[in-house]
């Protein structure tokens, strides 16, 4: 039976009814999900034949459309929360943050600016101080919004934070430069004039092991990117150090060129491995560049007190810093923390009013414009998930969580240790393990790779990659359903060689 329009979009009564009947299908969906291979096997374009050519013209029943996500929908989805989903890193979400999205949904909120949705600007400030304080950011820290400095804001992803300090960067040094030449302060239209500033001159620094969404970010910019090859370091894992940059700036400058920012890595994405932060001590006033650090899987970690060292080497480096809520931090997607230690940095860039705005006669650590923070005008209220997640598990059930995942991590990787088949590529202590053949292994890293994804195998996901050329084989464990079994489990794959692969 088809529906009629309603007169309202959303009917009270029709809104408790449908809504039990998806969240008694999303138990379903988890209680059988070990069950579920993590990725379907599909070929581009089978799934949209499924589908009509045609949008509906006549409304179709609730029902209908339940049970079409049950038989076209939920059959071509790759399980990121899978038990069984260790490729990439994890997507974590978790009850407060499914259920939270569900109020934001029917909220609509917009927050374009602080009165079109006050609590939506005011829990966001609280809530990234929170996580400031979490990650041992110190009470006198410009990092925080009560400083009134600095603060955070939520981004879609760690893409987006990154291409909103590069942008920022590329002002900010133009200013700089502008600053220096003139000796005086700016006019409006020398402030303005900077935005068609020429940037071919201005260079980013950054390891080759940083995540292309950094490249992408300098491209966008309209910047020059000098990429370092990363050493091996002291850790046993892949980075750069101040010496490195400090040595590519030179001879940069030698050729005419300016440097204008660095961008490190905290945890990257290829092997988990972070730059010689403690070498950077100082570096952004020395050399007179932005400093940014981009953590966003690793900076989750940070939480834990035996990482509280690392927190403190980073906030004391970082011009401005960004990592996920929802790789590891139990969110769900786009939720990505960006920190900037002063915050017309951002504001000198991205400010921007129209006459269909409120007047806003002045800005205190609580009202602060986010749209002229970043590119946004327009916001989703995802402070209310982040909310709801921290004060769901509070900050010692969210370590918990963490703690598992690194003793999974931990547990696989002393096996490796002591294999005859298999070696650890590098040396990391959080979530992600990479493993890799030895040369005297019966079985090649992509046997290997197609016997865990088969059914024989444990229907794992796992994906190869390179360094420095060497195939290996990345492990990204922390998801919320993943159990120690899964990774006993996952070992015991990797170890049974009569099996024949897929």
């Amino acid at each position: 039976m088809k529906s009629t329009a309603p007169q309202s979009a959303i009917d009270p009564l029709l809104l408790q009814q449908r809504g039990a009947e998806v969240l008694t299908m999303l138990a379903a969906h988890f209680q059988g999900l070990r069950a579920q291979t993590v990725k379907p096997q599909l070929e581009p374009g089978q799934l949209a034949q499924l589908f009509p050519s045609e949008a509906p013209s006549e409304p179709q029943d609730w029902s209908a459309i339940l049970a079409a996500i049950g038989t076209k929908i939920l059959p071509g989805v790759t399980h990121w929360q899978h038990p069984r989903f260790l490729g990439y890193y994890p997507a974590s979400s978790s009850l407060p943050a499914v259920l939270s999205e569900l109020i934001i949904a029917a909220l609509g909120s917009v927050g374009l600016q602080w009165s079109a949705n006050p609590i939506g600007t005011e829990l966001e400030c609280v809530v990234m101080d929170w996580i400031a304080r979490m990650i041992h950011i110190d009470q006198s820290s410009p990092f925080l919004h009560k400083s009134g400095r600095g603060g955070g804001l939520i981004q879609n992803t760690a893409g987006d934070a990154l291409v909103a300090v590069m942008v920022a960067a590329r002002i900010w040094k133009h200013h700089q430069i502008q600053a220096y030449d003139n000796a005086l302060p700016l006019g409006a239209g020398e402030r303005e004039a900077l935005f068609y500033a020429d940037s071919s001159r201005l260079v980013v620094y950054a390891s080759d092991q940083t995540h292309f969404s950094g490249p992408k970010a300098v491209r966008v910019a309209g910047m020059r990117l000098h990429t370092l090859p990363a050493q091996r370091l002291a850790d046993g894992n892949y980075g750069i150090t101040a010496q490195q940059v400090m040595d590519a700036m030179g001879a940069d400058r030698a050729q005419g060129l300016i440097p204008c920012c660095v961008q490190l890595n905290f945890g990257s994405t290829n092997t988990c491995g972070s730059d010689d932060l403690a070498s950077f001590a100082g570096f952004a006033d020395a050399a007179r560049v932005w400093v940014h650090v981009d953590a966003a899987y690793a900076g989750a970690s940070l939480i834990l007190p035996q990482f509280k060292e690392r927190a403190q080497q980073l906030q004391a480096i970082a011009t401005s810093f960004n990592f996920n809520g929802s790789k590891w931090f139990l969110c769900g997607f786009d939720s990505a923390f960006l920190y900037v230690r002063d915050r017309h940095l951002l504001k000198d860039v991205f400010a921007a009013t129209g006459d269909y705005l409120d007047v806003v006669q002045g800005e205190d650590i609580y009202n602060p414009e986010f749209k002229d923070w970043a590119v946004p005008l327009g916001r989703r209220f995802r402070a209310l998930r982040i909310w709801a997640v921290i004060e769901y598990f509070g900050i010692k059930g969210i370590q918990a969580f963490l703690s598992a995942a690194l003793e999974q991590a931990d547990w696989l990787r002393r096996h490796i240790r002591a294999s005859q088949h298999y070696e650890l590529l590098v040396e990391t202590d959080l979530g992600l393990v990479c493993m890799k053949l030895k040369e005297s292994a019966p079985m090649s890293t992509e046997e290997v790779i197609a016997h865990l994804q088969s059914t024989a195998g444990g229907s794992f996901l796992v994906y190869p990659s390179l360094l420095g050329g060497q195939p290996f084989i990345r492990v990204a464990i922390g998801g919320t359903q993943t159990t120690q079994r899964d990774i006993e489990e996952f070992w015991k794959a990797c170890l049974k060689w009569d099996r024949p692969c897929a």
